[in-house]
């Protein structure tokens, strides 16, 4: 099994952060956030290698903290599109397919981790459930008890009793679910030609959840869910939210 983690994006809405840091190098407490998505990596046995799939912008920027990394225990590889600004990305959906092609991963099962997320779930639970099924899987925040946020601007998967992806809607206008797609995909191995048909149609090639919504009405798509910690790290105010979550939860630790 390989990880794919995607930090390919140019992050526009948190500048001037971003102007010379990918936002997955962001510190967060202290710590980039990719060393958080890296922490759960490191506990799959199944994970041999790691890719993170950048851009040339930000490509200096994710080999100088490769170098200087000690904390994982995985082989770290980083793969670059060839795009410098935000019209030319390839977008995530893109992305994907450009690692898989670059390095020849059609026969690996893909975990998939966008490079803007920090959660407390266990991926390893996610793992689980794809090998239960081996189909792909996908992992859901549960929003349900949360009913004042707004879930517009999230992908929201809709499950039936046995977990089976039965809807999804990208960024709805009308939500009709609250389990929020976390940006935690497992594909398993075989998956480019669809891949290959979604983008030669001419769908979406950036957001995840367009892929799923495509996917889910071809073959079997099953989903994880959680209410454990979970942050998108989309905007200037929920950066500064998951800052002040994890110093309150480093204080409290050290004490």
């Amino acid at each position: 099994m390989k990880a794919i983690i995607l930090a390919g994006g140019y992050a526009i809405r948190l500048l001037p952060l971003t102007k010379h840091i990918p936002k997955p190098l962001l510190p967060v407490a202290g710590k980039p956030v990719i060393d958080y998505i890296l922490d759960q990596l490191n506990q799959i046995a199944e994970v041999d290698e790691i890719i993170v799939s950048t851009n040339q912008c930000y490509e200096a920027n994710f080999r100088y903290w490769l170098r200087g990394l000690t904390s994982s225990t995985k082989k770290i590889k980083v793969v670059t599109e060839q795009s410098i600004k935000e019209s030319e990305k390839l977008g995530a959906i893109a992305a994907i397919q450009y690692v898989i092609n670059t390095e020849k991963l059609d026969q690996d099962d893909l975990l998939v981790v966008a490079g803007d997320n920090i959660f407390e779930f266990s991926l390893n639970e996610l793992v689980n459930c794809f090998k239960a099924t081996r189909k792909p899987v996908l992992a859901f925040y549960d929003f349900t008890d949360k009913i004042d946020t707004d879930l517009s601007c999230y992908g929201l998967g809709i499950v039936d009793q046995n977990l089976k992806v039965v809807g999804f809607q990208e960024k709805p206008q009308k939500p009709q679910s609250s389990y929020v797609a976390t940006g935690c995909y497992l594909y398993p191995r075989g998956i480019q030609p669809l891949l290959q048909e979604y983008l030669q149609d001419k769908n979406h090639p950036d957001a995840p959840g367009y892929f799923i919504e495509w996917l889910y009405k071809r073959v079997d798509v099953y989903g994880f869910v959680s209410a454990k910690t979970w942050y998108d790290i989309g905007s200037i105010a929920s950066y500064d939210q998951v800052n002040e979550y994890y110093k309150n939860k480093n204080s409290q630790t050290s004490l």
